[in-house]
């Protein structure tokens, strides 16, 4: 994540990158990483929970991340995850419902309305 997009890419209706194409009945695991600067953002992901299996620091940034870390949940089936300023945050995934065109984005509207939310398909 670098600013408002995600993966250099901001939204486009009906694009999908080749890296956002799952495959039904599959695993993935995600990394979300926030090298915007200064500030959280909480990633959501449509069609599915997942599970944090990893938080990953930039020691340059523990001041901000120790004001927040008593109050991460990271137990249990998630479908909006907080990603600290110089954070990455590793995320299990299972495809096993549905085929379709979904959404991933930053959950600060402004941060949607400028383009910080993309398409993934998941096919068949």
């Amino acid at each position: 994540m670098g600013g408002t997009t995600l993966n250099d890419r901001t939204f486009d209706m009906t694009a999908v990158a080749q890296d956002e194409i799952v495959r039904l009945g599959t695993t993935e695991v995600w990394e979300f990483a926030n090298v915007s600067g200064p500030m959280s953002h909480p990633m959501h992901v449509h069609n599915l929970q997942f599970q944090v299996i990893e938080r990953l620091h930039d020691p340059r940034m523990a001041s901000v991340y120790d004001t927040m870390r008593a109050g991460l949940v990271d137990e249990g089936w998630e479908d909006v995850v907080i990603v600290m300023p110089g954070e990455r945050v590793r995320v299990h995934m299972r495809f096993t419902d549905y085929t379709g065109l979904y959404l991933y984005h930053c959950h600060i509207l402004e941060h949607e309305d400028s383009g910080m939310m993309r398409n993934y398909q998941v096919q068949s």
